[in-house]
């Protein structure tokens, strides 16, 4: 038996057995015998109980880790995959650009037209 269920098989001994007074000394040390052996029972089971909690726990922490990864993973897969559509796109871009016939890097400005003068208002005079 390990440590930890001997200290609590004595933990539960000492909280039960007072309370069972007034037995003979033969019926005493048979109930003493029957006592412990059952508490002895259950701190093993509560042991493996508690032992088995924890091993569903770490499954589970695991469980999580392993599906955050293969989030992860799937996300650089996107990305990458996007990546590439980028990078190709870019590739053609560049291969139409240089088919068509170099600009230059200023805009060429367009002469502002002037408004057409507007012609004075002609008086007529009236003949005499």
């Amino acid at each position: 038996m390990s440590e930890e269920n001997k200290k609590l098989t004595d933990q539960l001994v000492q909280a039960i057995l007072p309370k069972l007074k007034g037995l003979s000394e033969k019926n005493a040390k048979k109930v003493l015998h029957e006592t412990h052996k059952s508490i002895t029972s259950v701190a093993k089971k509560y042991s493996k109980l508690i032992a088995e909690q924890e091993k569903e726990k770490a499954k589970a922490k695991e469980k999580e880790a392993k599906e955050a990864k293969k989030k992860a993973e799937k996300e650089a897969k996107k990305k990458a995959k996007e990546g590439k559509k980028v990078a190709k796109a870019k590739l053609l871009a560049s291969l139409i650009a240089k088919e068509k016939p170099v600009t230059p890097v200023a805009a060429k400005k367009e002469p502002v037209a002037k408004a057409p003068a507007k012609p004075k208002a002609r008086v007529t005079k009236a003949k005499k």
